[in-house]
């Protein structure tokens, strides 16, 4: 399956370029990594990607892992929903690092399935469990906290093209997913979602997120200059406005 314009219409030429390469470079087989999350010993041995899914150790998904990892007071002995689960890794961190419950979600059955065969893996199956839906679509409780790693670059993925649909998502998505989590989040929540300069600020969720009913604060930047997302990396943590 090939990227074509109507896909890419929405990106200048620095994007295109960063996209076209990202997904050449995810085209890979099932494959299990010691995976650090930080410098410091603290790795998910035979933690599992799929062919098909999202591949976060080449991405800035290391930063946001390590950042939940750094910052376990947003979950501990708390109840999550992690949109976009893709291979679990928010799901998993957050589970072992304190998390009561975890309800990982993805729109995709591959991604789903990842997450549960890591779930497995790791022996958190009395802590964390999978879903297929889109955004909260069967889910009917409120978390504490919620995650969203959404797709960074504005775009039409191609159907079934859970590579494409990991980095590409139509501005549509993101604007409902700041609509919907309210219903999903206690009064006192939080939701943790990141950005990447080069993308841009159409699913930029500080960009969005004002239009909505959020409180918005930056509480990480890096200037990322390894893996295959180099530029301005940060995290965001969004509060429903009192």
């Amino acid at each position: 399956m090939v990227l074509e314009e109507k896909n890419l219409e929405m990106l200048n030429d620095s994007q295109r370029k960063q996209v076209l390469m990202q997904r050449w470079l995810h085209q890979h087989k099932d494959f299990q990594i010691d995976l650090a999350i930080t410098p410091f010993g603290e790795i998910l041995e035979g933690f599992i990607v799929q062919q098909g899914v999202w591949n976060p150790t080449i991405v800035s998904a290391r930063h946001h892992a390590a950042y939940l990892f750094y910052h376990n007071g947003l979950y501990y002995g708390k109840k999550v929903i992690d949109i976009g689960s893709g291979t679990g890794l928010m799901g998993i961190v957050m589970a072992k690092y304190g998390a009561k419950k975890v309800i990982m979600s993805d729109i995709s059955k591959r991604a789903v399935s990842n997450s549960q065969e890591n779930i497995k893996h790791f022996k958190l199956d009395t802590i964390a469990s999978a879903v297929e839906g889109d955004l909260f679509a069967g889910i009917e409780e409120k978390a504490d906290c919620i995650t969203f790693m959404q797709p960074y670059f504005a775009g039409n993925p191609p159907e079934w093209d859970t590579i494409s649909a990991s980095m590409l998502a139509n501005p549509e998505l993101i604007r409902r997913f700041l609509q919907n989590a309210p219903n999903y989040l206690k009064p006192d929540g939080v939701i943790v979602m990141p950005s990447f300069s080069l993308a841009g600020a159409l699913n930029d969720p500080v960009v969005i997120g004002k239009e909505y009913w959020y409180n918005i604060t930056t509480t990480f930047i890096t200037d990322s200059t390894t893996g295959l997302q180099q530029g301005e990396i940060a995290m965001h943590e969004l509060r429903i406005k009192k």
